[in-house]
């Protein structure tokens, strides 16, 4: 008698978890933006970075899709600083832990510059270092704001 009502407890208990929603985690409502955003994460001691900000930063500045989108820089003092959580807003610690659990993540940690392209909310883009910043998000950036160079 004990063990069934055991049975139909668990059963009960089961049925009601199976009517629990799921809820995905979502960004904080201040990453939400109409907007597309650009972050931006590099640390001090990046080449790549430095290299970025003298040659690519300026022409990105100057084109007209610079005018639609919002920048966020996350900047560190070293690259095993720019993948702690005390580097980063904490409206943005959602993208460092997401990117840091995925396969990207695994294999390109400390590669800079690193962008990502947020879209109501979500990651749309993600690439790393000059090359993808002009052969991918470049292009991508060009094509969401629907602007020439």
């Amino acid at each position: 008698m004990a063990l069934s009502r055991f049975l139909m407890a668990a059963l009960a208990m089961a049925a009601a978890m199976l009517c629990v929603p799921v809820v995905e985690a979502q960004p904080p409502a201040a990453t939400q933006s109409a907007r597309p955003v650009l972050i931006l994460v590099c640390h001090d001691q990046s080449e790549p970075c430095k290299t970025w900000r003298s040659q690519w930063q300026p022409l990105f500045a100057a084109s007209p899709a610079y005018k639609m989108i919002d920048i966020r820089t996350i900047n560190a003092p070293t690259a095993t600083a720019m993948m702690q959580p005390a580097a980063w807003p904490a409206d943005l610690r959602w993208l460092l832990d997401t990117f840091l659990t995925s396969r990207q993540g695994a294999w390109e940690e400390y590669e800079t510059p690193r962008f990502f392209l947020l879209q109501n909310g979500q990651v749309t883009a993600s690439t790393a270092g000059n090359n993808g910043w002009r052969h991918f998000m470049w292009p991508t950036i060009l094509d969401v704001t629907n602007t020439k160079p």
